[in-house]
């Protein structure tokens, strides 16, 4: 038999290389602590949450199944498929500075990102590779239409510490924190905003109780009450209870403001809230025996008693209670 030459051992060998399947001669990179960590919340093989959990942390899930049909592991790794059943447009990104992206263009999923045109974004921060193990910290970042959604008390960040086992990683350990920039100016502008936003709410609730307990005070007693004390306890009648049970506002101050029922008689009342703080910002509020419930932009009772809106949230006008 005649020997084969050099040139032809080659070229067969390179016959049969290029006869193999390029993942047999180029097998995938190993899998990143960050594709681990987004396969574990948002895959959708049947144990893609279970494969990246340590064995102890699996098996005490495990047992806390309540037996009925729900399942602890099995509520963690439905977050996609909620996401995606509700309509959203879910991405979620390997590498690059954002590892997750849910915008929301049609209604049916408030729960996940609020109202309609709102993004919610999860960018990393931080990702910290050290041997066998891996940091990865998140923060949680919210638009609407475009602009970034300051209306959070604080902005939340979670590190998430990965751990490689058996070439897998694992997650160990989550932590979570919550920043506050105290120096930024939009930052403490909306918190007071939104403290200004619920000072004024409670007041129009407390109003609306004041104007409802006098209607109900003056049904057993032919008049009304003249101060919040007298409102509060019921006129300390043997036979009438408290008409109403809140003891801060029948001491006349609640959520930043300062209560007061005035021109009082047997047949009318005015009651007035006005911001404790004169520069607050925050509108007065005023009624009297009519039960519509009025406002001043300026905070200032006499102000909203002669000229005072209409107050009106949403689609909802607060005038009279129906008897």
């Amino acid at each position: 038999m005649r020997r084969l030459s050099a040139v032809t051992v080659i070229f067969l060998l390179t016959s049969l290389l290029s006869a193999q399947s390029p993942s047999a001669l180029n097998p995938p990179p190993p899998q990143t602590a960050r594709q681990a960590l987004i396969e574990m919340f948002f895959g959708t093989a049947a144990n893609h949450l279970e494969k990246h959990l340590p064995d102890v942390t699996r098996k005490t899930f495990k047992r806390m199944d309540s037996g009925n049909g729900q399942s602890f592991l099995g509520d963690l790794s439905s977050l996609a498929s909620q996401a995606k059943a509700g309509g959203a447009k879910f991405e979620s990104f390997d590498v690059g500075p954002t590892l997750l992206s849910l915008d929301e263009q049609s209604a049916g999923i408030g729960d996940l990102a609020g109202a309609a045109g709102q993004k919610v974004e999860i960018t990393v921060e931080r990702d910290d590779l050290i041997g066998d193990e891996d940091q990865i910290e998140l923060a949680l970042h919210m638009t609407r239409n475009g602009n970034e959604d300051t209306t959070l008390p604080f902005i939340p960040r979670s590190t998430f510490t990965m751990k490689m086992e058996s070439d897998v990683w694992r997650l160990h350990e989550i932590s979570v924190t919550a920043r506050l920039p105290l120096t930024d100016p939009d930052f403490l502008k909306n918190i007071e905003e939104r403290q200004r936003s619920q000072n004024e709410q409670m007041t129009i609730w407390a109003v609306q109780q004041v104007t409802s307990a006098q209607k109900t005070y003056n049904s057993g007693h032919g008049r009304f009450a003249c101060t919040l004390t007298a409102l509060g306890s019921g006129g300390k009648q043997p036979t009438s209870g408290p008409t109403f049970f809140d003891p801060q506002l029948a001491s006349g101050k609640k959520s930043g403001y300062i209560f007061a029922i005035s021109g009082c008689d047997v047949s009318h009342y005015k009651i007035v809230a006005e911001p404790e703080l004169p520069d607050s910002g925050q509108r007065a509020f005023c009624s009297d025996e009519s039960g519509t419930i009025r406002a001043a932009a300026k905070g200032k009772a006499t102000t909203c008693l002669a000229s005072g809106e209409p107050v009106q949230q949403g689609n909802t006008l607060y005038a009279p209670l129906a008897d």
